[in-house]
């Protein structure tokens, strides 16, 4: 890493500011500029593209001229700003193409006052001032309290102007109010210099307070979104290239907010932006780079590439996953790896669909079947095993927190049976959503409502089900707007009235048992309150349409029907998404259940196909798992080629990942052949089947197996740390497996093999695979040289198997 981080320092430092290649195309953006303010100057974007498909920035290197200059003038830069009503042409040379731009002003007959709302507020936000860290704080900071990322200008407003006896700001000399000096570093600051004197942000702050601090605290005018241009570069490490942001309002104008925007990458390994929004490539890979103004967001995918050497394009093929998946490849310069054997890919396919390892003699069967179509054909086969039943709604508990932390032990088998009887059906995801949201009683009357006898609150309720059923998160929005996305509290409360009829009460039926809940429901019972206005929030649908709901029925149904409604923005791309990511290292948007527009998926056009072939077929999970499972993409090596190193993002080879938790111990217990017993568990459970997170298994805690506390997939951990290691190396979970005198070891001996049929053996058991002819070599030499003491030598054999890369990791 740090020798990356070098490297990028590197590229950074040396950045060269004009593109050294020819543009074989020029663009200009806008074509037509309307300017409806004097202090609103509109830049020009002058880009081009070269032969080989880079971005390139030619804004500095273009000539630009106004043909009347009495209604707007144009600088070195591309800014343009008006002087007088009329129409013009703003001519734009570059790359040898010469371009008209369109220019309109239409200035009001006074010039407007400052406005606090959209012109002070963005300085303020700009600056940092109502950050978390600064006077955004719950408490604020020094007796400073704005709201958080400007949520409330009306709450601003009084702060900057009002409070502490109005001393912030000095009406006799505005550009020495205490704002503006602390904001310069010209009086004490803990946050230090924020702007310069005689910057943008100086100007704005000191005209503000000249004009008398007006306040537009009522205006109506709204930013609707804001918007990147461009919205996509090719960059080669160290280019820079300049972004322009606008925003459009409501009234239909449009104005370029650049200068007065927030800009951040979201892996800056890959690029820089700084605050003029001007981007760097770093090291070879893919970022976003956000865009941010009054509260919207906006982003630009930014793709760096080394381009040196020749590369010859992968072919295409035309089915739904390879096609997208190879193109962008193509794009990038990337080789994918090669075709992972038989043994890899049924060894894989088996951990993915039923967690577990294939048996040898399932791995004599696949490596003998000569049907070209077998790897197509094998997850129907696998369907039908009792462990895909485990495996995936195993995955269900965690998602939807079945647990007897918070239900009764018969809740809890309910529910789960419920979940199993969904997965052994194939009930259709939207089917299985709808019944899930919209369940009550108690687990006698419908095992799916142990799904809301996890909640807390209507809050959680409302968090729990935008995470899982949206892959959106929402806590954040229930306190203040989301900082990353454009929730806001009316969103979250809207969610929430979907769910206030819903109460979780004790069942009086069962006094006696623990966690007894019953769902009730009280169709009589209002919305939610939003509180920052104070008022009842109206159902609202995520993304801001209120159904007109009559009074007396379960709001609930209405919110399941909008969730699965093949229109759905949310619902079938989170799922497809989510399930991807139990195939490989990673979502097509990473996390799964962070979705939203400042974290956009690394490959759009594959995840718009498989959610379109959901909806189409059905919300058919088996259907989307086929899919996957049979293209080519899934079944590639994870041996890298040259081009592909250092590429996890974007699917050109597998990248090894760990074993979950309950997947490992079954395979640890199939291998070896030893039982483990979990307490509370009859003898034989797996650990895919064990019903919830509760269990006395030190092996499962260990490695991550979740408690089912949160609806996040980040509470499972799939990661690897010392004291697992050291647990495997000297704990019980394989060195007291392996010299048990009923173990795998033992077992082979007796059947007195040749050395060379007991490391295959011991291979095919821990490894799912047969050993290298160095590797049967090298075994069967180390069994041989152990004589007498043949059994500790075929003991040791399997504890290094176990114990290597190979059998922890899905590769």
């Amino acid at each position: 890493m740090i020798r990356r981080l070098s490297a990028l320092a590197a590229l950074l430092a040396f950045a060269p500011s004009a593109p050294a290649q020819e543009a074989t195309s020029v663009t200009v953006s806008p074509a037509a500029v309307t300017i409806r303010h004097h202090r609103h100057p509109h830049s020009l974007q002058v880009l081009g593209r070269t032969a080989d498909g880079f971005s390139l920035d030619l804004h500095a290197a273009a000539t630009y001229a106004s043909a009347d200059t009495k209604v707007a003038t144009v600088d070195a830069a591309g800014w343009v700003r008006p002087v007088a009503n009329g129409t013009t042409t703003v001519t734009v040379t570059a790359g040898g193409k010469t371009t008209a731009v369109h220019i309109t002003v239409q200035l009001p007959a006074a010039e407007p006052a400052t406005s606090f709302r959209h012109e002070v507020m963005p300085v303020l936000t700009r600056a940092g001032c109502n950050m978390g860290s600064c006077h955004g704080y719950s408490l604020g900071k020094n007796g400073f309290k704005l709201s958080l990322r400007g949520e409330s200008p009306e709450q601003d407003f009084g702060a900057v102007v009002r409070d502490a006896a109005g001393r912030r700001i000095s009406y006799l000399s505005p550009a020495e109010s205490l704002l503006l000096a602390k904001g310069r570093g010209d009086a004490g600051h803990e946050g230090g210099v924020r702007f310069a004197r005689g910057s943008l942000s100086d100007d704005i702050l000191t005209r503000w307070v000249r004009e008398g601090t007006p306040g537009d605290i009522a205006d109506a005018g709204r930013v609707v979104r804001v918007r990147l241009v461009p919205d996509v570069l090719v960059m080669k490490p160290g280019q820079r290239h300049r972004l322009q942001l606008l925003a459009d309002y409501a009234d239909g104008s449009t104005r370029d907010v650049t200068r007065l925007g927030l800009f951040a990458a979201n892996n800056d390994l890959h690029a820089k932006a700084d605050e003029a929004g001007v981007v760097v490539g770093g090291l070879p890979g893919e970022t976003a780079v956000i865009g941010r103004f009054e509260r919207k967001f906006a982003a630009t995918g930014v793709t760096v590439l080394d381009a040196a050497g020749p590369f010859t394009p992968t072919p295409v093929p035309s089915n739904l996953i390879d096609r997208p998946v190879l193109e962008k490849l193509n794009r990038l310069r990337v080789a994918p790896s090669g075709v992972a054997t038989d043994e890899e890919f049924l060894r894989r396919a088996y951990l993915d669909l039923i967690g577990v390892q294939p048996k040898p003699d399932d791995i004599r069967s696949f490596l003998a079947d000569r049907d070209p179509r077998k790897r197509e054909k094998l997850p129907d086969a696998l369907f039908a095993r009792p462990e895909f039943v485990d495996h995936w709604s195993l995955k269900w508990g965690d998602l939807l927190q079945n647990s007897r932390t918070t239900a009764s032990p018969a809740a809890v088998y309910q529910f789960r049976e419920f979940m199993r009887g969904a997965v052994a059906s194939n009930t259709p995801a939207d089917e299985f959503a709808r019944r899930v949201l919209t369940a009550r009683g108690g687990p006698a009357d419908d095992p799916a409502s142990g799904y809301f006898a996890a909640s807390k609150d209507v809050n959680d309720t409302v968090e729990r089900v935008t995470q899982v059923f949206c892959g959106v998160r929402m806590l954040c929005a229930r306190c203040h707007s989301h900082p990353l996305e454009n929730w806001t509290q009316a969103d979250y409360f809207g969610v929430a009235s979907f769910f206030t009829q819903v109460a979780v009460r004790p069942d009086a039926r069962a006094p006696a048992v623990p966690n007894s809940k019953l769902i009730a429901l009280n169709l009589n019972a209002g919305s939610a309150t939003n509180p920052r206005t104070g008022k009842l929030q109206p159902p609202r649908f995520l993304g801001g349409a209120e159904p007109p709901l009559p009074p007396g029925v379960d709001r609930r149904e209405a919110y399941a029907a909008w969730l699965t409604s093949p229109q759905n923005p949310f619902f079938a791309r989170g799922l497809v998404n989510r399930v991807w990511s139990y195939f490989f290292h990673r979502g097509i948007i990473d996390p799964v259940d962070d979705v939203r527009s400042t974290n956009p998926p690394i490959n759009p056009e594959l995840l718009d196909a498989l959610t379109a072939d959901f909806v189409k077929n059905k919300f058919d999970l088996r259907h989307l798992m086929r899919t996957i499972v049979g293209s080519a993409t899934y079944q590639r090596s994870s041996v890298p080629t040259g081009s592909n190193n250092h590429d996890e993002q974007n699917f050109s080879r597998a990248v090894p990942r760990r074993i979950p938790a309950e997947a490992l111990l079954d395979s640890l217990v199939q291998a070896t052949g030893v039982a483990e017993n979990v307490g509370g568990a009859p003898g034989g459970f797996r650990a895919a089947q064990l019903p919830d997170g509760d269990v006395a298994s030190e092996f499962l805690r260990l490695f991550g197996k979740p408690q089912r506390m949160d609806a996040c997939e980040c509470e499972r951990d799939n990661g690897s740390n010392m004291l697992q290691a050291l647990s495997l190396l000297n704990g019980k979970s394989i060195l007291g497996r392996v010299r048990n005198p009923a173990a795998r070891p033992a077992l082979l001996l007796r059947e007195k093999l040749t050395d060379e049929n007991l490391v295959i053996e011991l291979y095919l058991w821990s490894l799912a695979r047969h050993p290298s002819p160095r590797e049967l070599a090298v075994g069967a030499q180390f069994v041989r040289s152990a004589g007498a003491l043949k059994d500790q030598a075929a003991q040791d054999l399997m504890w290094a198997l176990l114990n290597s890369r190979d059998f922890l990791l899905v590769h």
